[in-house]
């Protein structure tokens, strides 16, 4: 039997309770410095760093709490089954983890911020700027 399908035959909510703790942990922290964030699987090597994320081993902070160990595939295995970290996860693969942090990756586009937040109501307020047109 493969380990992933023992992980897939778990509870979804008890697969990986530590890995949630971890993540919201990392990720609270991250938006508090206004950081972007990449976890690794393992020590990442220089030529895996993200020039624009703090770059953190997962499995190593696993280890000091004393939770499971990960890599892509059983990380993979807890993302399909726990809807908890599909809500914390932005995008993942065999290199490592984006999580959702309030900092959007490079590749995102972002709203103008002169237009920014009145967008909206510039455009109700036109709608609704009848004038003397009646």
């Amino acid at each position: 039997m493969k380990v992933s399908e023992i992980l897939k035959e778990q509870e979804p909510t008890t697969l990986a309770p530590k890995l949630v703790q971890v993540l919201r942990t990392l990720i609270s922290q991250a938006d508090q410095k206004g950081e972007k964030l990449f976890l690794h699987f393992s020590d990442p090597r220089p030529e895996d760093f993200k020039d624009d994320a703090k770059n953190i081993d997962l499995n190593k902070l696993m280890a000091n709490v004393g939770g499971e160990q990960f890599d892509y595939e059983t990380f993979k295995a807890a993302y399909d089954t726990d809807n908890r970290v599909k809500t914390m996860i932005r995008n993942f693969s065999e290199k490592g983890i984006d999580p959702k942090t309030k900092e959007e990756p490079d590749d995102v586009p972002q709203a103008d911020s002169q237009d920014g937040g009145n967008t909206v109501s510039q455009m109700a307020k036109s709608a609704t700027n009848l004038g003397d047109k009646l």
